[in-house]
């Protein structure tokens, strides 16, 4: 395995931090061509240790379960709105309750193998619930450096896995290297393994989100036309896209899918990129999304180029689309969702409508969280019913109360 700039095609050492130094392009492990053509033999299931040829470490991963999330036809919503084959790839069911599991056990891997004392990572709530469920598999310390008034479920999953969590004001208010650089500081200062899930920082944790391709291409069978993801800092989208250009490689698809970001309007940098045709993604000033789970001020240009070699096109929704779309997905496909996942199912009519999407096509939504894991709605919703007076136990009166609009 090699570890290449994506831009200018140096090589640096495995286990490089940050960018290219020389053209500041971010870094990416390749694979040799016996790695690639295994995944023509390989099949979906539980555990991601099965990909380790095309995952930069030869430690064997830590398994909670993570993996072969199921792949679920729409039942509703897709006819309703126009398409005759959606998909969701409930990632969800993931043991922490999101992608970031995917992540997390490689991060784990990767820390045991530069013989680590513990792990740190900065988080929004996905990774630190994550990371420190895996660094308990695997006897790690785990540092979580999290943005202050994140949703206390993803606070409480982390406590509860032993995790020492730090709130930290503006951690992502500083920039991405202002970000990159307290990460890579306080894991020196500790002899941590920097585990923050973003390419630009740490160019190896995304490989393991990668292998969410590699099973919607086995239960498909083949690659979908389209692929609708949430995108916060972009490692999702892009993991998926490397994925896929692995399984054509190994001649197990035979075309690629179309990848499309979903950003929230109020926290759109790779959308502001898209749109300008700039080669590089600013960040923003400014983050101010309800959906927690993409409410970050940059993106990395590795998902701009992944969007753009696909033919994919970036969209964005408004907060309130999104929280909308999260109630339709758990009324009518049974589904409980975060708002993230919402996003990508609430950018479906405005890309129909576009023609970015056309109604035949397969279509992937990738739902990246649980609904436990953002539950604002739901707690308030349930909040009212406990606070209603208790019906009579009486047959008349529970018909009455049901009957109601």
């Amino acid at each position: 395995m090699d570890v290449l700039c994506s831009d200018c095609r140096r090589e640096v050492a495995l286990g490089t931090m940050g960018r290219c130094t020389v053209c500041e392009g971010i870094l990416r492990p390749e694979y040799p061509d016996e790695a690639v053509a295994r995944l023509a033999s390989v099949r979906p299931g539980p555990g991601i240790d099965r990909y380790r040829p095309l995952f930069p470490t030869s430690t064997p991963l830590p398994f909670l379960g993570e993996g072969d999330t199921p792949l679920i036809p729409s039942r509703r919503l897709g006819s309703s709105l126009g398409l005759e084959r959606l998909f969701f790839k409930n990632e969800g069911r993931n043991p922490s309750g999101a992608f970031k599991d995917r992540a997390a056990a490689l991060m784990a891997a990767l820390a045991i193998e530069a013989g680590a004392a513990g792990l740190v990572t900065t988080s929004s709530g996905n990774t630190a619930t994550a990371a420190s469920a895996y660094c308990a598999a695997a006897g790690l310390h785990c540092l979580i450096l999290l943005e202050p008034g994140n949703p206390p479920a993803k606070l409480r999953q982390a406590l509860a896995t032993g995790a020492t969590v730090l709130p930290v004001e503006g951690v992502f208010g500083h920039g991405p290297e202002g970000t990159r650089d307290i990460i890579l500081r306080v894991a020196e200062r500790l002899h941590y393994y920097p585990g923050f899930v973003w390419a630009p920082v740490n160019p190896y944790i995304l490989e393991g989100i990668k292998s969410i391709s590699y099973e919607i291409a086995a239960r498909l069978p083949g690659a979908p036309d389209v692929v609708v993801c949430p995108v916060g800092g972009g490692d999702m989208l892009t993991a998926q896209w490397r994925g896929y250009l692995e399984l054509q490689r190994a001649g197990v698809i035979d075309r690629l899918p179309r990848m499309i970001a979903v950003q929230s309007l109020n926290a759109p940098p790779l959308l502001e990129a898209f749109r300008s045709g700039d080669e590089r993604v600013a960040p923003l000033p400014y983050a101010k999304s309800r959906i927690s789970g993409i409410n970050v001020p940059f993106t990395g240009e590795h998902a701009l180029a992944a969007v753009r070699a696909s033919g994919g096109v970036v969209t964005g929704i408004t907060d309130d689309d999104a929280f909308a779309m999260q109630r339709r997905i758990g009324v009518e496909e049974g589904i409980w969702v975060e708002p993230a996942s919402a996003a990508p199912v609430a950018a479906l009519p405005q890309l129909l409508a576009g023609d970015h999407v056309q109604p035949g096509e397969t279509v992937v939504c990738l739902l990246s969280g649980a609904g436990f894991k953002d539950a604002l709605l739901a707690n308030a919703e349930a909040q009212a019913v406990s606070a209603r007076p208790p019906l009579l136990f009486d047959v008349d009166a529970i018909v009455q109360a049901a009957m109601r609009p």
